[in-house]
C-alpha cells in the first residue's frame, strides 16, 4: 500500500518539476528574445540618429560652402575659408553630448578635419582600417567600437553629395558621379552609453523579472512537495488511526478510560461486551464507582493495581494503569480480561490435583480393606446359611452380608477413581445404547413404576463403549433414586451439534438446589443418607477421560400447568458432551 502511494505521488511531483523547467525555459527564451529585440530596436534607433546627424551636417556644409565658393572655382580642396566653419561646427554637435567622435576624411581616406570630446594631450581615435571599404562598397556602414573608452557607434557616410554641390551642378544634373578616388568620407562616432544604460536597466528588470518567475515557479514546486509529503503524512496518520481504532475495537481485552473523578470517558467494544447489560446503551459517562463487583485478589506495584474480581457471573482481572494526560490531569486506563475460562481450567486442575490425591490415599485403603473384606464377607454368608431359620440371628447375617457387598462396591469406585483409565472410543449407535440400558434398568424402573423416554436425534456418538455405559447407568440410578413413587420420568436425549453429540438425562425429581449443584461433581459429596458420593466423581472422571463435559441444570419448579400425572419434567437435567473424533475439546 505505502509502496503504491509512494508512485503516486512521483508522478505528480514529476509533472510539476517538468512544467518548472518548461515554465524556467520559456521565460528564458522570451527574457533572450525580448533583450535581443530591445538591442536591435537600440542600435536602429542610434543608426537613425546618426543618419539624421549626418544628413544635418551634410547640409550645413553645403550651405557653408555655398556661400563661399568662388565663380569658377574647380579645384577638388576644400576652401580654407570653409574648415574652421567646420570645425567650429564640428565642436558644437560634440559639446552637445550625443556625439564623440566627428571626422572628415579626403579621397585618399587621410583625415582632412577631426573633432573629439574632450581634446587635449591624448591620441586622437583612428578608425577600424575596413571601414572605409565597407562604406565604399554599401555608401555607409555602421559598426559598435570603444572610442577613448566609452562605447560608441561609429557610423560612415560617402560624402558624395556634398562634393556634387562644391564641384559643379553640371555632373549632378548630367547624372554622372565623381569617381571613387575622388570620394570623401564622413564619420561620426555616436555616444551609446545612455542607450546602453537604458538597455542595461531593461535587461536587469528582465532578468529579474525571469528570475522571479523562476523562483516563484520554484517555490510553488516546493509547496507542491510539501503538500504531497504532508497528505501522505496525513494519509499515514489516517491509516495508523484506523489501525489503532480497529486494534481497540476488536481486541479481545476490554480498555476504559478514566477522567480524574473517575468517569468513563472512552470504552472498546470488548469492554461494552464484558461490562454492559443489555439494558444499558453505552458505558460512556457512568462513573467507574457504580459498579458493584466482589474483589478476590488484587496485588500493586508501583501505580500499577492488579485485581481479581467477580462481576455479573464473570471472573475479571482488572490492571489499573495511571497516567497523565496533561500536567495537571490524571487519567486511568483499565485493561480488563476475562478469566472465566482460565477460572474453570484452575478449577479444574485444583480438582484433578485433589482427586489425584484421594486416589493415591484411596488406592492405599483399598487396598488394605478388600482383603480382611472378602474374609469377613465369607463368614457372613457363611452365618446367614447356617442361621437362615433362627431369628433374630439370621437378619443380623444378612445385614452383615448386605453391608460387607455395599462396602465392597465402595472400595471398587475407590479403586475407579484411583487408577487412571485410557479410554478406547469407537463410533457407537445411539439408539443400541439407549434400548440396552432399558433392559439393563427395565427390572428397576418397573419396580418403581418409573417411565424410561428415549429421543434420538443423532445415529452415534464416538465413545468408549465400557465408559457411557458407566455415566449411564450411573445418571439413571441417581434419577431413579431421585424420581417420586408415582408417575416418575427419566428421559434420555440425544441431540448431535457440529462438534460432537450433547446426551442429556433427564428426571423430574425435587431438583437439585445451587449449592449441591456446585459440589455434585466432587468425590465423597452425597446429600442422600445412604450415598457413597462417587457416582456423579466417577461420571466427571469418564467424561474427562472422553475430553468432554458434565453440566448439570439448576432445579426447575414446576410451573403453572405442569402436573407430574402428564408427565411434565421438571427436577436435575445432567448433560454430557462427546466430542467428535476430529473435534475433540470443542463444543
Amino acid at each position: 500500500m505505502e509502496l503504491s502511494l509512494k508512485k503516486s505521488h512521483k508522478l505528480p511531483l514529476a509533472l510539476a518539476l517538468l512544467a518548472l523547467i518548461l515554465l524556467g525555459a520559456g521565460s528564458l527564451y522570451l527574457t533572450w528574445h525580448n533583450l535581443r529585440q530591445m538591442h536591435q530596436t537600440v542600435f536602429e534607433h542610434m543608426l537613425l540618429s546618426a543618419r539624421s546627424i549626418a544628413r544635418g551636417l551634410d547640409i550645413q556644409l553645403v550651405e557653408g560652402a555655398r556661400r563661399m565658393r568662388h565663380p569658377g572655382q574647380h579645384n577638388m580642396r576644400l576652401p580654407e575659408e570653409l574648415l574652421p566653419d567646420a570645425r567650429e561646427l564640428f565642436r558644437e554637435m560634440v559639446a552637445q553630448g550625443d556625439l564623440l567622435y566627428i571626422a572628415l576624411y579626403g579621397p585618399d581616406r587621410k583625415p582632412m578635419l577631426i573633432v573629439e570630446q574632450g581634446e587635449g594631450n591624448r591620441q586622437v581615435y583612428t578608425p577600424p582600417p575596413g571601414l572605409f571599404n565597407m562604406i565604399t562598397a554599401m555608401r555607409e556602414s555602421s559598426t559598435p567600437v570603444l572610442i577613448h573608452g566609452k562605447a560608441a557607434l561609429l557610423y560612415g557616410a560617402v560624402g558624395q553629395p556634398l562634393l556634387q554641390r562644391l564641384y559643379g551642378h553640371e555632373k549632378t544634373r548630367s547624372g554622372l558621379m565623381p569617381p571613387q578616388d575622388k570620394e570623401t568620407y564622413l564619420l561620426l562616432g555616436l555616444s551609446a552609453e545612455k542607450h546602453l544604460r537604458q538597455f542595461n536597466q531593461y535587461r536587469r528588470a528582465a532578468l529579474l523579472q525571469t528570475g522571479y518567475i523562476f523562483l516563484a515557479g520554484f517555490v510553488l514546486w516546493l509547496l507542491a512537495v510539501a503538500y504531497f509529503q504532508r497528505r501522505e503524512q496525513g494519509n499515514k496518520l489516517t491509516r495508523l488511526e484506523r489501525f489503532q481504532a480497529n486494534l481497540l475495537d476488536n481486541m479481545p481485552d476490554g480498555l476504559l478510560t478514566l477522567s480524574p473523578q473517575e468517569n468513563i470517558i472512552a470504552a472498546n467494544g470488548s469492554a461494552h461486551a464484558l461490562l454492559q447489560s443489555a439494558a444499558e446503551a453505552s458505558l460512556v459517562g457512568k462513573n467507574w464507582n457504580d459498579f458493584s463487583y466482589e474483589s478476590l485478589q488484587d496485588f500493586r506495584r508501583d501505580n500499577v493495581v492488579w485485581e481479581h474480581v467477580r462481576l455479573g457471573g464473570k471472573n475479571l482481572e482488572l490492571i489499573f494503569l495511571p497516567y497523565f494526560e496533561s500536567q495537571d490531569e490524571k487519567r486511568t486506563m483499565i485493561i480488563i480480561r476475562d478469566r472465566t475460562d482460565i477460572a474453570d481450567l484452575e478449577e479444574d486442575l485444583y480438582e484433578a490435583r485433589r482427586l489425584a490425591s484421594i486416589g493415591s490415599l484411596a488406592a492405599g485403603v483399598a487396598h488394605e480393606i478388600r482383603n480382611p473384606l472378602s474374609s469377613l464377607r465369607g463368614f457372613a454368608q457363611l452365618f446367614a446359611d447356617k442361621f437362615k431359620d433362627e431369628q433374630p440371628y439370621a437378619t443380623y447375617a444378612t445385614t452383615m452380608l448386605t453391608e460387607a457387598d455395599r462396602l465392597n462396591r465402595v472400595v471398587t469406585d475407590l479403586l475407579y477413581l484411583s487408577k487412571p483409565h485410557v479410554m478406547n472410543p469407537e463410533r457407537m449407535n445411539l439408539q443400541e445404547l439407549c434400548d440396552s440400558m432399558q433392559t439393563l434398568m427395565g427390572f428397576d424402573l418397573e419396580h418403581k413404576g418409573t417411565q424410561l423416554q428415549t429421543t434420538v436425534n443423532h445415529t452415534e456418538v464416538y465413545a468408549d463403549p465400557d465408559g457411557i455405559r458407566q455415566v449411564l447407568l450411573n445418571l439413571l440410578v441417581n434419577s431413579l433414586d431421585a424420581v417420586p413413587d408415582e408417575y416418575g420420568k427419566i428421559s434420555i436425549t440425544a441431540e448431535g451439534t457440529g462438534h460432537g453429540v450433547w446426551i442429556s438425562v433427564c428426571d423430574n425429581g425435587p431438583g437439585m438446589p445451587e449449592d449441591i449443584r456446585k459440589h455434585a461433581l466432587e468425590p465423597f459429596f452425597t446429600d442422600k443418607p445412604k450415598g457413597t458420593g462417587l457416582g456423579l466423581a466417577i461420571v466427571n472422571t469418564i467424561m474427562r477421560g472422553h475430553k468432554g463435559r458434565v453440566t448439570i441444570s439448576a432445579p426447575d419448579r414446576i410451573e403453572a400447568g405442569d402436573d407430574p400425572k402428564t408427565g411434565a419434567l421438571g427436577g436435575t437435567c445432567v448433560k454430557l458432551f462427546f466430542p467428535d473424533q476430529r473435534d475433540e475439546g470443542t463444543e
